[in-house]
């Protein structure tokens, strides 16, 4: 009996380990297939969350892309008397939401809707953009409402803040995850500006007439256009690093001597331009007029006085400055920078010289006369009647302009006649080139991040580099010559031979373009003058300008915001 019950309780010893074995592996299985569900689910909210992310940042770029593509395209195209008219009254009635729902448009096509105080994109219906990131589908909608009031900050020039919010969702099989960015912007409403163009010409021809060329000595680094047609000589034939545009359908290549007309890019291995953006032949003429004339610039300068004689003159009421800086006849203009990073103007006009120191941090002028030995002191700086900037204006020619413009200073120097540089024309601060045009690894010099400023206009005559300037010669700014030319002073002087390279960080803006030098046809190598370095300023594109700088007829809208203050929340 005793083994039986042995036997008995190892059989039933052995049942209860099978029953406990069975019994742990069922947990362990369960706990397996509720952890693969687990995962699964953290698999599909990884793949919606990641397609969340992605939503919000496509929508992000169509943020930008309704602002400064659509609505800029939108408002450069439109009449101007109507960008004013409904600027203007959209402003004084506070509606800056039915501003930009009426001024987005896409081929003239509205691409906003309305409700209420909210512009919506998209429009409802759909009411959301949809999408596919790796698989997983999105979504996303944009929402904008107005930050503040929209108002007039000028002559022409209008601001409407915004504040925007998206609403991205991704979505993996049944399970979604839901982002949301905010933040603001404004848009800037105003008339476009001839400085934008690292080169704009009427002509491509010297005022007489002859072909200018461009060759291996020649450099842009920022837009360029011509109401005719381009000159192209040798390979390689300039370089050209954004896009290039001419009116006419054929461009000019040199041929060996032999020029040619084609409705090309280059000529075959003879003649080849190095365009790093598009070449783009048969575009819209650009007319090169302004809303601002030399009166204007004038009336700036004097504040409306009538100046009968010769002379240098900072008007004020006695106390305090009312215009810029005004030059009755012919003068020198000599710019640097004191001791204390003030910036100084020497002006002489005949037998008379001005000194005229400006104080910054006291905001004063000093005006030193050395005919008489004695300075002034004046509140407000020469920024003219609307003080828009530092403006120094001559009746005459400027004979001779050279100097630094200081680093915080803003300035146009105007002409009504001929404008001559006879030495570097620098900002203070700004990033030297490295290496020399035209050699591999050069760097050119760039004012990114700088406020110093320089706007040098002849509304009826030339800007010159005289023969007095050095070798290889610095001019930083932005030239205009609506009726003249930018051209070197005795540029066929061959006895002298080369001079280098004239580097101009800005753009130039003539009725023709000037001659800066000659080259051997055979052999391509200089012979006289200077080869042309013209470093695009790209502050220009954001809507910089000097101050009173001539501006187009057209008008231009964008931002530059949107992404600098990005408030993230993740959605349940």
């Amino acid at each position: 009996m005793k083994l039986n019950n042995k036997k008995g309780i190892a059989v039933i010893t052995s049942l209860l380990f099978v029953v406990i074995l069975y019994g742990l592996a069922a947990i362990f299985l369960l706990e397996t297939v509720q952890e693969g569900k687990m995962a699964g689910k953290e698999r599909e909210y990884t793949k919606a969350f990641y397609a969340a992310q992605g939503a919000g940042q496509e929508a992000l770029k169509q943020l930008d892309t309704l602002i400064n593509t659509y609505l800029l395209t939108t408002i450069s195209s439109a009449n101007p008397s109507g960008v004013i008219s409904f600027a203007t009254s959209q402003v004084a009635a506070g509606n800056g939401v039915g501003w930009l729902v009426y001024a987005a448009r896409n081929n003239n096509v509205p691409v906003l809707e309305q409700d209420g105080e909210e512009a919506l994109y998209p429009p409802d219906p759909p009411g959301a953009v949809t999408g596919t990131i790796g698989g997983v589908n999105y979504q996303y909608n944009i929402v904008m409402t107005e930050k503040s009031d929209p108002v007039a900050t000028g002559v022409d020039t209008w601001e409407f803040p915004y504040s925007y919010r998206i609403e991205a969702t991704g979505m993996s099989g049944s399970t979604t995850s839901n982002v949301s960015y905010s933040g603001d912007f404004t848009v800037e409403l105003e008339r476009d500006n001839f400085a934008k163009f690292a080169l704009f010409t009427n002509n491509q021809t010297t005022q007489s007439g002859v072909n200018v060329w461009f060759t291996d000595r020649t450099n842009f680094a920022g837009p360029v256009h011509t109401n005719n047609r381009f000159n192209f000589a040798l390979n390689p034939s300039g370089t050209f690093e954004e896009e290039i545009r001419q009116t006419q359908q054929t461009a000019r290549f040199y041929n060996k001597g032999a020029p040619v007309l084609l409705d090309a890019a280059f000529n075959g291995t003879r003649d080849v331009p190095v365009f790093h953006d598009t070449f783009t032949r048969g575009a819209p003429q650009i007319t090169l007029s302004s809303p601002t004339q030399e009166a204007d610039m004038e009336d700036q300068a004097d504040a409306g006085q009538t100046i009968t004689t010769d002379g240098i003159y900072v008007p004020n009421n006695g106390g305090a400055l009312t215009g810029g800086i005004y030059i009755r006849g012919d003068g020198n203009v000599a710019l640097s920078v004191d001791g204390s990073n003030n910036p100084v103007y020497t002006i002489t006009q005949g037998s008379t010289a001005k000194t005229i120191t400006i104080n910054q941090s006291t905001q004063q002028t000093t005006v030193y006369d050395s005919s008489t030995s004695s300075s002034t002191t004046y509140s407000g700086f020469p920024d003219g009647v609307d003080n828009a900037g530092t403006l120094i204006y001559s009746s005459g020619n400027i004979n001779s302009f050279s100097g630094t413009v200081q680093s915080n200073s803003q300035l146009t120097i105007g002409s009504s006649n001929n404008i001559i540089i006879t030495n570097h024309v620098r900002y203070q601060s700004y990033t030297p080139a490295v290496g020399a045009p035209g050699q591999v690894g050069y760097v050119p010099p760039s004012a990114a991040g700088t406020t110093n400023l320089l706007g040098i206009v002849s509304w009826n005559g030339n800007v010159r580099i005289g023969t007095s300037a050095p070798n290889n010669v610095d001019v930083h700014g932005t030239v205009l010559a609506s009726n003249g030319v930018f051209q070197v002073d005795d540029y066929t002087n061959t006895s002298v031979g080369p001079r280098g390279t004239a580097t101009l960080l800005g753009g130039v803006i003539s009725d023709d373009y000037g001659a800066f030098g000659q080259f051997n046809g055979s052999t391509g190598l200089a012979i006289s003058g200077y080869g042309r370095n013209f470093v695009y300023d790209q502050r220009m594109e954001q809507g910089l300008a000097p101050p009173y700088f001539p501006s187009l007829n057209t008008f231009i809208a964008f931002t530059n915001d949107i992404t600098d203050k990005i408030v993230w929340q993740e959605g349940e």
